[in-house]
């Protein structure tokens, strides 16, 4: 008998959530933000038959986020490809032999570039506009995303395999799942790890493994975080327990944060801060899972987890909490909810207040905005508070606004 889903109501048109059930594993990521704000946890993982058919709502693509995963992508292909070609080192002709039979890192990035770009298709969020500008933004970041792969190949060792170590049927290895396999000594980029009794894993950017050492490394394009290395010992931990990659319980020694300027390296945690890593762990998974049987999940709103919440215009708490426009500065981007009043012009509509139905602010759009629909309810997602020369509050839909109307 499957299991029966939940469905929450947003109260936005078109977008009542079927909320997930438990997942079969967390990851780092996915538990940081259960524990943030459940409800954009359940949100962001939910299904939405009117909306889309793909699981999740539909995400609005972060250009700096999208970089990121090109370079992540590049890097992948082409570790993979010295890899297997035997290369030692980067630096070596065999590897330069191996770029040029690519067609150079430019063409790598390229084409991840455009396989993350295939992804967005039919996302209902995108119009083509909107979809123009980011494809032009992450082409002009082409030469900045090849120099970033450079530097990271320029620092990478690649650990050699010996012939045959950690060879296994083809049979042997789908029936451990997820395509894994014992990591003996070489360079495995892109491995997952598991911890099946505490349901965790992860995705290892470069696991380099040699006689005296094995190295965690994770590529990190954005800036330093003290999070990234919590990050890096939750690996240290996942390559402790997966009986799989590890069999041997080899230890990690030392773990790397790989940002664009320098690596960061420090030692991974001993037996003991593994054991007590393992309780938090278990602690946390169970303590987010109470979580997830609630059948409104609980928001946890504040004004800096707000403000990048993709779906935070499904969330009453957010909105109840909103600042008001009268006392932001000029310039400002802010999110405001009201009815669309009548219009005032041929691009400008009055926003109406709910409660008293008077005008509280003249919403202007660009030629490009749809009609916004008069008597309706909406939620706007920034908004930029135009300057005051007037006596009358007033605030321009540009292309990074978004609409959405509530159901009545």
């Amino acid at each position: 008998m499957s299991e029966k889903r939940v469905s929450f109501a947003t109260g936005v048109e078109a977008s009542e959530a079927v909320l997930p059930s438990q997942p079969t594993y967390w990851s780092y990521s996915s538990l940081q933000e259960m524990e943030a704000c459940p409800r954009r946890w359940m949100l962001s993982r939910a299904e939405y038959p009117e909306l889309w058919g793909k699981r999740g709502y539909p995400p609005l693509p972060v250009a700096a986020a999208l970089f990121g995963d090109v370079v992540h992508a590049a890097l992948e292909i082409i570790v993979r490809k010295l890899v297997a070609a035997g290369c030692m080192s980067p630096r070596t002709a065999e590897a330069a032999q191996v770029l040029r039979d690519l067609g150079g890192i430019t063409a790598v990035v390229e084409m991840a570039l455009h396989d993350r770009l295939a992804m967005l298709d039919g996302n209902p969020r995108l119009d083509n506009d909107r979809m123009k500008r980011i494809s032009v933004e992450l082409r002009d970041r082409v030469p900045h995303a090849r120099s970033q792969v450079q530097v990271y190949l320029s620092r990478t060792v690649l650990p050699a395999t010996p012939w045959g170590a950690g060879s296994q049927s083809d049979s042997d290895t789908l029936a451990r799942g997820l395509g894994r396999r014992p990591a003996g000594p070489g360079t495995h980029p892109e491995i997952p790890l598991v911890a099946e009794a505490l349901r965790l894993i992860g995705r290892v950017d470069l696991l380099a493994v040699t006689q005296d050492r094995v190295g965690i490394t994770d590529y990190k394009t954005g800036v330093e975080d003290p999070g990234h290395l919590d990050q890096l010992r939750l690996y240290a931990l996942l390559w402790d327990l997966d009986r799989i990659a590890n069999p041997d319980r080899r230890p990690a020694t030392e773990l790397t944060a790989a940002y664009p300027s320098r690596d960061v390296t420090i030692s991974a945690p001993d037996e003991t801060q593994l054991r007590n890593l393992e309780e938090t762990m278990r602690q946390r998974i169970a303590a987010a899972e109470t979580e997830l049987v609630a059948s409104v999940p609980k928001a946890l709103p504040s004004k800096q987890k707000c403000a990048l919440c993709q779906v935070r215009q499904l969330c009453d708490a957010y909105w109840e909490q909103a600042p008001d426009a009268l006392t932001l500065s000029t310039g400002t981007w802010f999110d405001c909810q009201g009815v669309v009043g009548p219009q005032n012009g041929t691009r400008s509509w009055w926003l109406l207040s709910e409660r008293s139905g008077q005008k509280t602010m003249l919403l202007r759009t660009g030629a490009t905005m749809p009609v916004l629909p008069p008597g309706r309810r909406v939620r706007l997602l920034n908004l930029q508070l135009d300057d005051p020369v007037t006596r009358v509050t007033s605030a321009t839909l540009t292309t990074a606004s978004e609409v959405f109307v509530l159901t009545d």
